[in-house]
C-alpha cells in the first residue's frame, strides 16, 4: 500500500487584511507538513477598494498592496507542493466583475488584474477554479473543496445538503453540520487567515463566530481521509505532522 497522499486547505487570506500571525503559523505548519496538495480555497485577496457600497476608507486603500500581499502569500504557500490550487472566491472575482465595466479606464484596470491573478496561478504550477457553484468544486479523493455559496447559521446544513462531504471557507467560522442520513454528509467550516475585525464588518455581530484555522489531513489510496482542523486558541496553533494506524 501507498503511503497517503498529504493535504493542505487554506482560505479567506484577503490580502493586506491577512493576519500575520495566523499567515506565519499556517505557512510555519505547512513547512513541517509538507503537503503534495495544496489548495487555497478563495478569497487570497480582498479587494475591497472596488467593493459596492465600499467606504471612503476602503476606496483609498491600495489594489496594488492588496494584491502584492495574497501574491506573495500564494507563492510562499504553494512552493514545494506538487499538486496545487487556486480557488477564486466571491473577494477575488471583484476584479473579473471589474473587467466587464462599461467604464475603460475601470475595464483597463480589471482586466490587467485578471491577468496578474492568472500569473500567480502559473508561476505556481496552480489550477486556478473558478467562483461557480457547479465548475468550482475541487474533489480531493471523496473529500470536496469550495469556497462556498452559503452565509449565516445554517451555512454548514446548506452546503452539507449540496455538496455532501465538503470543507468551505467563505464564512470565517470554525463549524460543522452532518446531514443525517445511512451515509455521511459532512461540511466544515474551516475559518480564515484574516484578521478578525476587518472594517467593514466593524458593526455586524455575525463577525463575533469568526476564527482563525485552517484545514489538512491524509488522502488514502481508496479517496478515503483523515482530516484535521487547525484553529488559533489565544494565538497559537497546535496541530499534528504524523498520524498512526491502529
Amino acid at each position: 500500500m501507498n503511503a497517503p497522499k498529504k493535504f493542505i486547505v487554506v482560505s479567506d487570506i484577503h490580502g493586506c487584511e491577512q493576519d500575520e500571525a495566523a499567515v506565519r503559523a499556517a505557512l510555519a505548519f505547512n513547512a513541517d507538513f509538507n503537503a503534495e496538495i495544496r489548495v487555497i480555497a478563495g478569497d487570497l485577496w480582498d479587494f475591497g477598494a472596488i467593493r459596492k457600497g465600499a467606504s471612503e476608507d476602503e476606496r483609498a486603500v491600495s489594489m496594488r498592496d492588496d494584491f502584492d500581499a495574497g501574491a506573495e502569500f500564494a507563492d510562499k504557500f504553494f512552493k514545494g507542493g506538487t499538486d496545487n490550487h487556486l480557488m477564486l472566491g466571491n473577494h477575488d472575482v471583484r476584479v473579473y466583475d471589474l473587467a466587464e465595466a462599461t467604464d475603460g479606464v475601470k475595464r483597463d484596470l480589471g482586466e490587467k488584474m485578471v491577468e496578474d491573478v492568472k500569473s500567480v496561478a502559473r508561476r505556481n504550477k496552480a489550477r486556478l477554479w473558478p467562483y461557480d457553484s457547479r465548475l468550482g468544486v475541487l474533489s480531493i479523493g471523496h473529500l470536496n473543496v469550495v469556497h462556498g455559496y452559503h452565509t449565516g447559521n445554517s451555512a454548514c446544513a446548506a452546503h452539507s445538503r449540496i455538496y455532501g462531504n465538503v470543507i468551505f471557507g467563505h464564512v470565517h467560522s470554525i463549524e460543522s453540520f452532518q446531514t443525517p442520513g445511512l451515509s455521511q454528509k459532512e461540511a466544515r467550516a474551516i475559518g480564515c487567515l484574516a484578521k478578525l475585525d476587518m472594517p467593514y464588518a466593524n458593526r455586524k455581530t455575525g463577525k463575533l463566530r469568526w476564527g482563525n484555522g485552517f484545514a489538512y489531513g491524509w488522502l488514502f489510496e481508496d479517496g478515503s481521509y483523515q482530516l484535521h482542523q487547525a484553529r488559533s486558541v489565544n494565538g497559537t496553533f497546535h496541530a499534528s505532522t504524523e498520524i498512526k494506524a491502529y
